[in-house]
């Protein structure tokens, strides 16, 4: 026994001294796709950085960085934990058929936040209603993994059952069905490829499957499976589960559906002067890990989609970045497409609705753990017009 921990020990010293030696000669690495941050450089050296200690911790730094084959040593401690039976890393559930999920504890949500986007919620919802019809306005709540996936979740996983807090929300609002779960619907789809397997969020089809159920509310006739078709545009996707732990899962595939009698649009963001005539943005996927940008390029406080399916018609969708791969499936059915996300603003919902008069629809669209974390929402119930100002948000609002 002594004799194999010597020879391990001895491997690992070689391989570990190799290592350093050939991060050295190769060149040094800007970014890293998987961690989608830029990587440290080589410090500058000089006497008063030496003495303060500064150049010894930022040139740790630009070691691990720059080390050979830093991402596949890191997926080899990680495998080499699954061998010994471990299940979860980093808040990550190590799923079946190369599956990662995101592990949810009653500790991440403040029950008073919870409330308070339950009366938010509620309110937008009984005043909308009023003013447009029980049949123009809904408002969907979308599983996360561990909800709709129970499939492929390791026997002993703890999940939080939301199913009773929508429940409850139904009976706060005027007319219950206009508050509507998903679960169901994605569970009955669980052996379908409808969440990628290392994001957070679902996939087209997915997407698909919820419009399906949107269009069956509102009395409407959805476009069937076989009216599009689909394209597949990258198939190296690693997603924002997968880069809590960089190890595990498996390459995620990014599919379009493409109607096959499109409509014409054009897209502009609030931050921007551009039209846009796409809702797809292949260049902006391909920069850094996050091909899920594909859709809508990234997440704005209002984006306004105009289209030429002459319907007469004009959606508010209040959303988050679920909304992005689902937005497609809406074009045909509206003349106009209103996007709020209230992460990224604060204008008064109010306002929003007199300055645009011609809205005859409202859809509320959030992933349901997402929802109750989300602190931005005081201005979805303010019904008085106010002032439009944008709010500094952060990393994890940027990701959906």
């Amino acid at each position: 026994m002594r004799k194999m921990k010597l020879a391990m020990l001895i491997v690992f010293c070689v391989m570990l001294f190799g290592g350093t030696v050939v991060s050295f000669v190769l060149p040094d690495r800007e970014f890293s796709d998987v961690e989608n941050r830029e990587l440290a450089k080589k410090p500058k050296i000089t006497a008063k950085r030496i003495l303060s200690g500064e150049y010894q911790k930022e040139y740790d730094t630009y070691l691990s960085d720059q080390f050979f084959f830093r991402d596949k040593w890191v997926d080899l401690a990680v495998r080499e934990q699954i061998a010994l039976g471990k299940k979860d890393f980093n808040g990550v559930y190590l799923g079946k058929n190369n599956y990662l999920l995101e592990k949810y504890e009653k500790a991440d949500f403040d029950s008073g936040q919870i409330k308070e986007n339950e009366t938010y919620l509620t309110t937008f919802l009984n005043e909308t209603e009023k003013r447009y019809g029980r049949k123009h306005v809904r408002a969907m709540f979308v599983p996360s993994k561990t909800t709709a996936l129970t499939n492929v979740l390791p026997a002993y996983a703890d999940t939080i059952d939301w199913q009773s807090m929508i429940r409850d929300l139904q009976t706060k609002v005027d007319e219950p069905n206009l508050i509507y779960d998903l679960t169901k619907t994605m569970q009955s789809h669980n052996e379908e490829y409808i969440y990628y397997r290392t994001d957070h969020h679902w996939t087209s089809l997915g997407a698909y499957y919820a419009y399906r159920a949107w269009a069956l509310q509102t009395g409407r006739k959805a476009k069937d499976l076989s009216d599009f078709k689909r394209v597949s545009v990258f198939d190296d996707f690693y997603g924002t589960t997968y880069n809590k732990i960089h190890a595990g899962g498996a390459a995620d595939v990014v599919e379009k559906f493409e109607s096959k009698n499109p409509v014409k649009t054009k897209v502009v963001f609030d931050d921007e002067e551009k039209t846009y005539s796409s809702l797809y943005f292949p260049n902006e996927a391909k920069k850094g890990f996050n091909r899920y940008q594909y859709f809508m390029k990234k997440n704005s406080f209002q984006v306004e989609i105009t289209t030429k399916a002459h319907t007469g018609k004009t959606l508010l969708l209040v959303k988050d970045s679920f909304a992005n791969c689902f937005v497609p499936f809406l074009t045909e059915h509206f003349d106009k497409i209103i996007m709020i996300d209230y992460r990224y603003g604060k204008m008064a919902m109010g306002n929003l609705l007199s300055s645009n008069s011609d809205i005859t629809d409202v859809l509320v669209l959030y992933n349901t753990e997402k929802f109750l974390q989300n602190k931005k929402l005081e201005k979805l119930a303010d019904i008085r017009k106010g002032e439009s100002t944008m709010k500094e948000f952060d990393m994890n609002d940027l990701l959906g």
